[in-house]
């Protein structure tokens, strides 16, 4: 008897013990859900204020004159982020995710010109020089709250805070290779504040976006640095070329790597954390064949535009040579050095650059 009940003492608590693991892994992933649900809802802040990118003449206006410091000239007065070297290559499939926002919803005080041209040069960066595919590509534009449109095959929707959130979460789940390789874009307005973003920051940064896709009400929302440090985290690769054109753009350095590798992060920054970014008013051509011009960036325009597109970043290296190809890296050093004269106290491009030598996307 003592037996029988020894064992119905010992099946009890197995199937006891069994059942609390059960119960607990189930409140874990339910925990864990929730939780996933919740990232895509925009996270409590005060103290907001928009930083708006300031529009200046057109270029046929603008200041006149050669580069400020040919290719491999004048080391001594600017420190060359780009080599002239390149780093290791990738064999893995190519994902991005492009975001240009020039007419906001709703409120004519945030636009910035008739259409965004930005997004438009960085999606024809990638695809014609640098073999990204169209299908690999997800291409956000404001287009008035038309949605489901297409651009040379490559789909595009609004760019608000869900959509965007989906889309990294679809990359992260393409994108599974150590090998791979990710572009995350991005124009517009920046703004600060202070987020409950999970960085603990007194001073936050944000991109500006779309809430929802109507277009009718003042319908913006904000992606803190914290948030988009938290989406980007889990990734299988880390060879991520991050470019932000807004206000404050130097705040999103948080999404930054530690250390140096042949895979390492990339953050382009059109400007510091503490100065504004610049926009032309109009477009200098028509990018997509619509029959409007286009506006850009002050620094989009130099480092793809120009720099990529126009093939006039190559060479812009540490020692001077051309190789018929543009790296991050050059173009940066072309966009910072060929921000026009009456800018050059406005707007401060900085890089934060993990990667061995320079990448070419």
């Amino acid at each position: 008897m003592k037996k029988e009940y020894n064992i119905l003492v010992v099946v009890w608590l197995v199937f006891g013990l069994v059942g609390t693991a059960m119960i607990f892994q189930a409140a874990s992933a339910k925990n864990i859900q929730s939780a996933h649900n919740q990232i895509s809802k925009p996270v409590f802040a005060t103290n907001i204020q928009i930083v708006k990118k300031i529009s200046i003449p057109t270029e046929s206006k603008k200041a006149k004159g050669k580069p400020s410091s040919p290719p491999g000239q004048d080391k001594d007065d600017y420190e060359w982020i780009a080599t002239g070297e390149l780093g290791l290559g990738t064999t893995g499939e190519k994902y991005a995710i492009i975001i240009g926002i020039c007419d906001y919803p709703g409120a004519t005080s945030l636009d910035l010109c008739q259409s965004d041209g930005d997004s438009l040069n960085m999606y024809k960066a990638l695809t014609e020089l640098y073999e990204y595919k169209p299908a690999n590509i997800r291409l956000f534009k404001d287009m008035g709250g038309i949605t489901g449109s297409t651009l040379n095959n490559a789909v595009y929707a609004i760019p608000t805070y869900s959509n965007i959130f989906n889309a990294i979460e679809e990359i992260k789940g393409l994108a599974t290779s150590s090998d791979d390789e990710i572009v995350f874009f991005f124009s517009g307005h920046g703004t600060r504040g202070t987020a409950n973003d999970g960085d603990n920051e007194d001073t936050d940064e944000a991109i500006v976006v779309w809430d929802t896709e109507d277009d009718t009400a003042y319908n913006v929302t904000y992606i803190w640095d914290g948030e988009l440090k938290n989406w980007f985290s889990g990734f299988a690769t880390s060879r991520i070329t991050f470019i932000f054109d807004t206000c404050l753009a130097g705040g999103m350095n948080d999404l930054a790597d530690e250390e140096m590798s042949d895979n390492g992060r990339i953050v382009v920054m059109a400007t510091d954390e503490t100065h504004s970014a610049y926009v032309f008013s109009t477009g200098t051509y028509d990018i997509d064949g619509d029959g409007t011009y286009d506006g850009e960036g002050v620094f989009t325009r130099l480092f793809v535009n120009k720099g990529m597109l126009q093939n006039m970043a190559d060479g812009y290296n540490e020692i001077g040579e051309s190789d018929e190809s543009v790296a991050i890296e050059e173009a940066f050093d072309y966009a910072k050095q060929n921000i026009p004269p009456q800018l050059k106290r406005r707007q401060k491009p900085v890089i934060n650059d993990s990667f061995n030598n320079d990448l070419l996307l």
